[in-house]
This record gives C-alpha cells, sequence and structure tokens, in this order.
C-alpha cells in the first residue's frame, strides 16, 4: 500500500511543483506555450499515476475507516464517482482531446463550458473524492485531497494563463463560475 500511496502523492506532488514553476513565470511548463504529444502523454501519465496510486491504495486497505455502506456504495462514492463520470466526461469531449493535453485550442465557452470554466477538473475531483469514500480509507483519502488540491492549483494557473493569452478570458471569468 506504501508504494501505491507514494506513487498517487509524488505524481499529485509532481503536478503541484509544474504547475508551481509555470504560475511564477519561471518556466511555462503548464500549460505549456505550444501542447505536443509529448506534453500531452506527460500530462496523462500524472493523472494516471494519481488515479492507479488512489485505487490499489483503496483496495489495499479496504474499507478500514468501516464507513456505512450506504455512504460507500450509495450516496457517496459510487453516486459520487458515477456522476463525476459523466462531468469529467463532458468537459474532456467539449474540450476536445487535445485541449486536455496541452495544445492551444483557444478558448473554449461552449457545452459544459458556458456553465463553468473548468468542468473536466470538477469532475475528477468528484471521482476523486467518490473512490477515496468507495475505498473507505485514510491513506485513499490523503490521495484524493493531494489529487484534488492539484487540480483546484491547475484551473487557477490555467485562468491565469488563458487571462494573459486569451482577449475574451476575463469576459469569460466574470460571466461563468470558477468549478
Amino acid at each position: 500500500m506504501i508504494l501505491w500511496l507514494g506513487i498517487s502523492l509524488g505524481a499529485s506532488s509532481l503536478w503541484l511543483v509544474i504547475l508551481f514553476v509555470s504560475d511564477r513565470l519561471i518556466l511555462q511548463l503548464w500549460p505549456p506555450r505550444r501542447g505536443n504529444y509529448a506534453t500531452g502523454i506527460a500530462a496523462w501519465l500524472l493523472t494516471i499515476a494519481i488515479y492507479v496510486g488512489l485505487i490499489r491504495t483503496a483496495t489495499a486497505d479496504w474499507n478500514a475507516l468501516d464507513l456505512p455502506a450506504w455512504l460507500r456504495w450509495g450516496v457517496g462514492g459510487l453516486a459520487l464517482s458515477v456522476a463525476a463520470t459523466w462531468v469529467q466526461g463532458r468537459g474532456i469531449l467539449d474540450l476536445g482531446i487535445r485541449g486536455t493535453s496541452g495544445w492551444d485550442v483557444g478558448l473554449v465557452t461552449t457545452g459544459a463550458y458556458a456553465r463553468r470554466r473548468h468542468p473536466q477538473y470538477a469532475g475528477q475531483i468528484l471521482s476523486l473524492l467518490g473512490l477515496a469514500l468507495l475505498g473507505g480509507s485514510l491513506p485513499a483519502g490523503l490521495a484524493a485531497v493531494a489529487g484534488s488540491a492539484a487540480l483546484v492549483y491547475a484551473a487557477r494557473v490555467e485562468d491565469r494563463f488563458l487571462a494573459r493569452r486569451q482577449p475574451g478570458h476575463e469576459a469569460y471569468r466574470t460571466r461563468v463560475r470558477f468549478f
């Protein structure tokens, strides 16, 4: 379990470092100045590492918190994970795989992005929290919180990046809620 928790926390930490370096304009790593297959693969591998680490951690310490079944399988974990899949999937569909991988696709303001500025990240956060509830363990919760922190920071960094690059972003940001 320690290995998988380390993978999830390590991937979240690496995302946070990449975002911090980019946010401070030390080096524009994310979003990259020009997205390509390498940036897309790196972004998705880090995201997959967060999820795989969380899932493996949760299954290794399955329901150690002894959470009630109605919370894990009903209104909490399972329901949250299913809803999150729809929210995240819709965000990915509207932004496109290139947009989620760092390519400049302009300012997307239609579909799910007409109601929320970061539906893909909101869906990912919901799914991480849902998976942690399903797993019912403190280490799974820790992995979910770390991954969620990286995603919230990524959304903030991307907002600042878009404000610098996309003239219409300020009006969009005022009109459309964050999550």
